[in-house]
């Protein structure tokens, strides 16, 4: 490597223009391949940047330079390179000088771009068209950074400059070259694209990124461009049309987002926002011209909705999508938006983007006519019934269920006023597709479907019980907000009609076996609770003369008939829980008054069936937890036998004599008896003084107080995890469609620059003794775009005296530095109250990848004036204080030492996110390599193992846990769970562009020590780390302990080679004292031939005398040879990854 290291040195250095070319290629190849090429960036910069050289050789240095750090000095000569090359007569040479702005480091940009700005402006109006490509294309990615705002924010003459170039990439867009027209439509849409998606706030250090100044100078360049769109939206169109076809598509987002910003009155908004005193002529502008300008470009992107290109149709219908929305939309637009969007799906084209296109169709649905809708209803649920990926099915089907209730609500209303009615707008219309009905009366079913889609329709029934959110003068939502309104409107009851329906469409739901799983089901009993108590089903069904309309009567008398059903139905319930759960719902709301005297005899009485029921439940001694959960189950009828029994003289009696018999019974434990003797007391005493019984006993609240949520360790079931998991995803796509939470964007427009969130300051710790005279704690803040570190003090004075003054020192050790070059930095503090806190910070530089830590020192003045003796309870702690000489005017200072705040290494690290794929083309190209072995014990069984099952989180992995909250990005994870093997793989970056990879292999063993019956199992896991520099192995090798801390938060033990070697030879020797043991115990070898002979003998003969035929079939049962051939693949997968050849660091 020297010697190619030097042949490129020599290269460049000479005058031969193919020489130094073929050198540069050399270098970045060595580049590329993860080499070390710092040595030749010096000869780089001298030779060929501050030297003539040719174009190509320009290129291919600044190529080269992107790929290496530079020191100042080096930075210096390429920023002097540049300014020259800017004004060079050549103009690919100027081409490549541009293109190397985007990698100028921030505190240098400025100067460079103040300076040169006269150059960069005149290569717009260049005759070269690849001139003019690369100043747009690297202007579009620069202008729109953070670090460029910022600067903005501190030059107005900068600010100009860069409103200036954002104008001149507008103009671009016109240019007479495809190519650059092509990349100044992008960099309009890249500027729109951010300014719609950027989070507002961003906490670096102890600072702002995005502070209102830096909004309003982004609203600065938007309200620009889309002016600027908008007025030339007829030659934008003309030119786009003439642009290759693959290149249209990055046509479509710039104009579609300025008319939509102008037709919506957006712009005007962030006209306001940007501080910007002029007036535009947008302002003057009608709505009619806005509403031709819309049509202009529909029609001008509806031709492409036929386009070959899948791409280019789905770019061309999302976007179309969003035009008809705005006022004054169309729902023609929209309709053909989704049928060419839904034509991809029919020709199984674009089928990598399924997800989107089915997120696209039904989160625009609301932009349909009522008829559209209700065609595209049952379709879409197929769509969304074959989507994979959870979360995406979850949010269709919200969107899915709050249309079903939209055309409902809309249509009974358009009725009610006189419209002619539409067929099949009710909910029960909407699900009547054959596959779902045959899927929710199935009993048994895997499908997974019918609960998610049963959950979503019940919750979004409870959302729209609740106060619309206000609508707004025009977005996605104003649509909705105003069908749900127009439905809702003219009473605050009539979502219950719709809930009402859901409740008829999903009642085969509570006979479903779920395996265990009942949130659907719950879902489905606490809407039915909710409508009983608001129709007061306990009543009856009211009359016309007590008040009663005849939709209300429609309503109850349907309800009334849904309980009968469901009584009937109650001994085709599966699951035990359930039966338990429905008998309470029913029975608390069912009226009892009205039933028929003569049938007290019937089976089939309802009342009867309810009793039989109870029974059931207090006499089942089927106490297995995947279906029942007895103690809550006999708790519930308890409950609910009171209830019953106070109400109704004849069900008082029958429940007096099933009481009676369970509180005699085996089945009934202490409370129980206890409970039942108070329940029977109370049923006696309102049967034998009927008018002295208070009606306020037995009251209905319509709450349904059950849930699906089991205890953790006494009901360790896979299908509660499953049911948490299914109620998370489920609430989560409800909120964000039905509450989403306002953008940081809106909160900034209307409540200042104090609404947006920050990031939650981290854990502090503890830097003092709990005997010292001063409290000091401490966290830090690290900011890896400016590399620095942002220590955070807050000092206590726990003496009862006030400090006039206090020194903090802070010293450094490792790679961190002060700005001003200092080598500590002082804070003093003045008049510090006995027990009130005071806070100090202090902002230190990283310089590389190393351990460091910031030692603080604490000076404390506890006198004014001359000398005197301290006299506290420190003396025996001279190790740690002593006492200054200084006796000036404060007085002798008492000086405390406090423990070092140690930085971890992984906040020196960001995540680098890539691909199973990506990972593992780079592992084996990174050179630096390291092994070690840790160790950690977890709960093999036991109730920890089971709590910590039920959270989720595999038992084996507990030590490892907090890997999930470092900076790492999981790449895969490949778990055996049979023997508890597992390997995992992890990636990350330095702040200084180092790649540092990361492989854990882990194998469990059996531990001898048995604790309180739990197993302990130890779990050795082996740490292979790989990294593109070898300092930064170096680092993490010097304290391995201290890195398994850092990573793990402690969770890891280091284990030395001689202490793993130590226990393989112990475990070895134990192996071989059993088998030793084993072959003592057997019998000799004649002995043992005679009795295998004689077992053979008696095997050969059946049980009626007859010899057997041979056979081939082994003894072992199949559970022990699928676990034996599991154990023998594990073992010989981890033989194969553990005989990899590690590569030594140099």
């Amino acid at each position: 490597m020297d010697i190619l290291i030097a042949q490129i040195q020599a290269d460049l250095r000479s005058n031969d223009a193919l020489r130094q070319s073929g050198a540069l290629l050399q270098a970045l190849q060595q580049s590329a391949a993860g080499r070390d090429v710092s040595a030749v960036a010096k000869s780089t910069c001298e030779e060929i940047i501050a030297s003539p050289a040719s174009a190509v050789s320009k290129k291919l240095a600044f190529d080269l330079l992107r790929s290496t750090r530079l020191t100042p000095e080096l930075w210096d000569i390429v920023c002097s390179g540049i300014r020259t090359d800017l004004g060079f007569p050549d103009a690919d040479v100027t081409t490549a000088a541009v293109s190397i702005l985007s990698a100028v480091p921030t505190d240098r940009l400025s100067r460079l771009v103040t300076d040169c700005s006269k150059e960069i402006t005149a290569c717009f109006d260049s005759p070269s068209d690849n001139l003019r490509l690369s100043v747009t294309e690297t202007l579009g990615c620069v202008l729109a950074r953070d670090d460029l705002v910022l600067l903005c924010e501190s030059s107005v003459s900068l600010l100009d400059r860069v409103s200036n170039w954002w104008t001149r990439i507008g103009k671009n867009m016109l240019d007479r070259s495809d190519a650059v027209s092509h990349v100044a439509f992008e960099s309009i849409g890249r500027l729109f694209q951010e300014f719609e998606t950027k989070r507002m706030s961003r906490l670096a250090g102890d600072k702002l990124i995005d502070s209102e100044n830096s909004l309003a100078i982004r609203s600065t360049w938007v309200v620009s461009a889309v002016d600027q769109t908008w007025k030339l939206r007829n030659a934008l169109m003309a030119r786009s049309l003439i642009l290759p076809v693959e290149r249209f598509k990055s046509t479509v987002f710039p104009l579609v987002y300025a008319a939509k910003a102008v037709a919506s009155g957006s712009v005007e908004v962030l006209r306001k926002l940007s501080k910007n005193g002029g007036k535009s002529s947008i302002e003057d502008m009608g709505s009619a011209e806005k509403l031709v300008g819309v049509s202009d470009i529909v029609s001008h992107l509806l031709p492409f909705l036929s386009s070959l290109d899948p791409p280019l149709i789905f770019e061309v219908g999302v976007n179309m999508l969003s035009l008809a929305d705005v006022p004054g939309g169309k729902p023609e637009w929209a309709s053909a938006s989704i049928i060419a969007i839904l034509t991809l799906w029919d020709r199984q084209e674009f089928f990598s983007a399924r997800e989107s296109i089915v997120r696209a169709v039904v989160a625009n649905l609301h932009l349909l006519d009522l008829n559209m809708q209700v065609s595209l209803f049952k379709r879409l649920l197929v769509m969304v019934r074959n989507l994979r990926a959870e979360s995406d099915r979850m949010h269709a089907l919200a969107c899915i269920c709050r249309t079903a209730l939209c055309v409902d609500l809309f249509a009974k209303e358009s009725v009610r006023r006189g419209q002619k009615p539409l067929a099949g707008t009710d909910i029960a219309s909407l699900f009547e597709d054959l596959w779902i009905r045959d899927d929710l009366n199935s009993v048994i079913s895997k499908s997974l479907f019918r609960e998610e889609l049963v959950a979503s329709l019940v919750e979004s029934c409870f959302q729209l019980s609740l106060r619309l959110s206000e609508q707004k003068a025009s977005g996605t939502e104003s649509r909705v907000i105003g069908a749900l309104a127009y439905g809702t409107g003219y009473g605050a009851l009539n979502w219950t009609e719709p809930a009402l329906e859901v409740v008829e469409v999903c009642k085969p739901c509570v006979k479903w076996d779920c395996d265990g799983r009942t949130y659907a089901i719950d879902c489905y009993l606490k809407l039915l609770v909710r409508l009983c108590h608001i129709y007061d089903t306990r009543g009856g069904v009211k009359r016309v003369k007590d008040g009663a309309s005849q939709d209300q009567i429609l309503n109850e008398t349907r309800l009334q008939n849904l309980q009968l059903q469901l009584i009937r139905d109650l001994h085709e319930v599966h699951t035990p829980r359930i039966r338990a759960r429905l008998v309470w719902a029913i029975a608390e709301h069912f009226d009892l008054e009205g039933l028929d005297p003569l049938l007290a005899d019937d089976p089939q009485d309802p009342l009867n069936i309810i009793i039989s029921n109870v029974r059931s439940v207090l006499f089942n001694s089927d106490s297995s937890t995947d279906g029942t959960n007895r103690p809550q189950d006999v708790q519930a009828v308890l409950l609910c036998s009171q209830h019953l029994g106070s109400r109704h003289p004849r069900a008082g009696q029958l429940l007096t004599k099933e009481l009676e018999e369970f509180r005699n019974s085996t089945s009934a434990d202490s409370v129980n008896k206890h409970q039942c003797r108070y329940i029977l007391q109370k049923i006696k005493y309102v049967m034998s003084h009927p008018d002295r019984r208070w009606t306020g006993v037995a009251e209905a609240r319509g709450d349904y107080p059950f849930s699906h949520h089991k205890l953790t360790v006494q009901y360790s079931e896979p299908s509660a995890t499953q049911d948490r998991k299914l109620e998370g995803l489920v609430h989560k796509a409800i909120q964000e469609l039905w509450r989403p939470d306002p953008s940081e964007l809106t909160l900034l427009l209307t409540k200042g620059i104090e609404a947006t969130s920050l990031k939650v300051p981290p854990t502090a710790y503890t830097l003092t003794g709990s005997s010292d005279p001063c409290y000091i704690e401490a966290y830090h803040l690290a900011d890896k775009i400016d590399g620095r570190i942002t220590l955070h003090l807050k000092v206590l004075n726990l003496t009862d005296l006030e400090l006039n003054r206090v020194d903090i020192r802070v010293g450094l050790s490792g790679a961190l530095y002060f700005m001003d070059g200092s080598p500590q930095a002082v804070r003093q503090l003045r008049n510090l109250v006995s027990q009130d806190p005071v806070l100090c910070s202090v902002t230190v530089g990283v310089s590389h990848f190393e351990r460091c830590a910031l030692w603080v020192q604490v000076l404390y003045y506890p006198f004014s004036g001359g000398g005197g003796d301290y006299e506290g309870d420190h003396g025996e702690e001279e190790s740690h204080r002593k006492r200054g000489s200084s006796k000036a005017g404060v007085g002798e200072p008492v000086i405390l030492r406090c423990l070092p705040y140690k930085i971890p290494l992984t906040e020196l690290l960001s995540p680098h996110r890539c691909s199973p794929v990506e990972f593992f083309r780079l592992w084996p190209s990174l050179p630096a390599i390291l092994e070690f072995t840790g160790a950690y014990t977890y709960e093999g069984s036991g109730f920890r193992a089971t709590a910590a099952q039920q959270t989720g989180a595999s038992p084996f992995l507990t030590g490892l846990r907090s890997l999930s909250s470092k900076p790492f990005h999981p790449v895969c994870s490949h778990i055996l769970r049979t023997v508890a093997g597992f390997q995992l793989c992890f990636s990350a970056k330095t702040w200084y562009g180092s790649f540092l990879t990361m492989m854990i292999f882990g194998a469990s063993e059996v531990s001898r020590n048995v604790d309180l019956g739990d197993e302990t199992t130890t779990m050795m896991c082996k740490f292979v780390v790989r990294a593109s520099d070898a300092s930064v192995v170096r680092e993490i090798e010097s304290d391995i302990q201290g890195w398994l801390d850092d990573v793990t938060d402690g969770g890891v033990e280091y284990l030395s080679e001689e202490e793993v070697k130590a226990g393989a030879a112990e475990r070895l020797k134990i192996s071989m004292e059993r088998v030793a043991l084993f072959r003592a115990a057997q019998p000799p070898p004649e002995l043992r031939k005679a009795e295998e002979d004689e077992e053979r003998e008696k095997s050969a003969v059946d049980d009626d005398g007859e010899a057997k035929e041979p056979t081939t079939l082994s003894k072992l049962t199949a559970e022990e040879a699928e676990h034996r051939a599991l154990q023998a693949a594990v073992l010989q997968e981890w033989q194969l990854l553990r005989k990899e050849v590690p590569v030594k660091v140099n």
